[in-house]
């Protein structure tokens, strides 16, 4: 999922339109359009912050780089994974191997547009 796509998923959750997402960050509705387009990407940070913290997500989700919305939830789940005994922490790494095998090749026999 592109960052567009993220920005146009939080914000349709938030039922809010471009104009209004616009002001909460200062950018006009258009260039919010450009953004969830991907005809454009915000060039000064502080408006990746300001979109981060609006809908309350990490950075790292907002631009896809973490299906984790918020770092509070990852670290969370480290504490949780440490505090488990060794063969535990295997046991789920393993596991957590296997669900990622199992996505990648789920995603590789989807049919793409080109073969329909």
């Amino acid at each position: 999922m592109s960052f567009g796509s993220r920005l146009r998923l939080l914000r349709e959750e938030r039922n809010i339109t471009q104009k209004q997402l616009g002001s909460i960050i200062g950018v006009s509705p258009r260039m919010v359009s450009f953004y969830e387009s991907g005809a454009h990407f915000p060039r000064d940070e502080q408006i990746l912050h300001q979109l981060a913290t609006y809908f309350e997500v990490s950075t790292d989700f907002l631009l896809d780089y973490s299906e984790i919305r918020t770092e509070a939830s990852l670290k969370a789940f480290c504490a949780e994974f440490k505090n488990l005994p060794a063969a535990s922490q295997q046991n789920l790494a393993e596991y957590m191997h296997f669900l990622s095998f199992k996505a990648k090749k789920s995603r590789s026999a989807s049919p793409t547009a080109q073969d329909l």
